[in-house]
């Protein structure tokens, strides 16, 4: 009888595989975008004779696509108003450095949400980190690396490391609060001539949406952003952002975390 048992629980992993992705291609097929839709079904098909657990990641991984697809910012984008991201982020908290810094310095959101500082580099964010932990948030943003690049160069390795030692403290003190990654965002040419090691800012990220995977984090790329937009959102420098990037991005974290007022 235990047999029966255990064969008929092994039965029931992949079925509830498989109407996972079911539900995902029909909700793809329902978007009327037939692109993703044909990579998806084409994504399924190669789950065939994976085994379940390679199955089960590969399936969230293309959910996870499926919601920063939906929820890319673009020019035509509506935007969340001043009083809207104040609504939306109440409760949360946005750990970082300058460009983070810079979200309280343009008024968009205050120090009890924004807990960042000018050169902070993730393994140096003890302190922040320890003060997101006591003001008990929903939800925790993280937006590190610019510093980092200058820190660890070609490295990216100890890049990583260092960001999950700090993602683990969250977790420890906070279980049930789910943690959204920032990416690197691009930088200019002319940036990375002057200090080459902002170079190596693809293999970070790439670093970041493994760590993400592997960690039970979301991954927010936000490369989008700069990139589809019609005005040039880079200060002088090309690493740090003028003043209309940040609706844009903030806008972009609240729509992929699930935010509303």
């Amino acid at each position: 009888m235990k047999n029966k048992q255990i064969n008929k629980f092994f039965l029931l992993i992949p079925a509830g595989v498989i109407l996972a992705g079911v539900l995902l291609f029909l909700g793809l097929r329902n978007s009327g975008n037939d692109t993703d839709c044909q990579n998806t079904v084409a994504t399924l098909q190669t789950l065939e004779n994976s085994d379940i657990s390679e199955t089960e990641q590969k399936l969230q991984d293309l959910k996870a696509q499926e919601t920063q697809d939906a929820t890319e910012v673009t020019d035509d984008t509506t935007l969340l108003t001043d009083v809207q991201l104040r609504q939306v982020f109440a409760g949360s908290v946005i750990l970082g450095d300058s460009i983070t810094n810079s979200i309280v310095e343009y008024g968009y959101l205050d120090t009890d949400v924004v807990v960042a500082k000018l050169g902070l580099s993730v393994a140096g964010a003890d302190e922040q980190i320890d003060t997101a932990i006591g003001l008990k948030p929903t939800h925790v943003f993280m937006a590190f690396g610019s510093n980092d690049l200058e820190t660890y160069g070609s490295n990216s390795s100890e890049f990583i490391a260092a960001y999950k030692t700090q993602i683990q403290k969250i977790q420890a003190a906070l279980p049930d609060v789910p943690i959204y990654i920032n990416c690197i965002l691009p930088i200019t040419d002319d940036a990375i001539a002057a200090t080459p090691d902002l170079a190596y800012y693809p293999e970070y990220n790439d670093g970041l949406q493994t760590m993400c995977q592997e960690m039970g984090c979301t991954f927010i790329d936000n490369s989008s952003i700069i990139e589809s937009s019609s005005e040039n959102l880079y200060e002088p420098d090309g690493e740090h952002v003028i003043q209309d990037y940040y609706p844009k991005w903030l806008t972009h974290m609240a729509q992929v975390a699930g935010l509303q007022a």
